[in-house]
C-alpha cells in the first residue's frame, strides 16, 4: 500500500503520531497508577473461561500500551503501512475487557461496574482505543 508523500502529509503524520506517542504515556500512566489492575497472574484464576479472557486481556494491555506508537513510528520512517498491526494492537485489549464484562454480566456483576469506582480507568478501557482507532486515518494517510 503506498503511503501519500506530500509534505503536509508527512507533518499532518508527524503530528499524528506524536498524538500516538503522548496517548500512550497516558496509558503507562494508568497503568503504573493502578497496577493491580494489570500486573497479575492470570493462570491463578480458577475459572477457566476467565482464565483465558483475563490471558487474552494481559497479551492486549501490553499489546496495546507499547505497538500503536511503535507501528505509527515504525510507518513514518519506513513508508510503509503497519495499519493492520496497528489495529490489532489498538483492537485486543477494549475486545479482551469487553468480552470480560460481558462474562461478568452473564454471571451477574456489573457490567464496566468498576468504572463508578475508578473513572481513570476509563482512559485506558474506553478512550484510548477510540482515539487510537479515529487517529489511524492520519498515521497511514494514503495516496490519493
Amino acid at each position: 500500500m503506498k503511503l501519500d508523500r506530500s509534505i503536509g502529509s508527512i507533518v499532518s503524520r508527524r503530528v499524528a503520531a506524536l498524538a500516538v506517542t503522548l496517548l500512550t504515556i497516558g496509558f503507562w500512566l494508568t497503568i503504573l497508577t493502578y497496577p493491580g489492575f494489570f500486573f497479575f497472574d492470570p493462570l491463578q484464576t480458577v475459572d477457566p473461561v476467565f482464565r483465558v479472557e483475563q490471558l487474552l486481556s494481559t497479551c492486549g494491555w501490553i499489546l496495546a500500551s507499547i505497538f500503536p506508537m511503535l507501528f505509527s513510528w515504525l510507518t513514518l520512517i519506513n513508508n510503509r503501512s503497519t495499519e493492520r498491526l496497528y489495529l490489532v494492537s489498538v483492537l485486543l485489549w477494549p475486545a479482551s475487557v469487553l468480552i470480560i464484562q460481558i462474562t461478568m454480566l452473564v454471571q451477574g456483576f456489573g457490567f464496566y461496574a468498576y468504572l463508578g469506582s475508578y473513572p481513570i480507568l476509563a482512559f485506558s478501557d474506553l478512550f484510548a482505543p477510540v482515539f487510537l482507532v479515529s487517529i489511524s486515518g492520519l498515521v497511514f494517510k494514503r495516496q490519493s
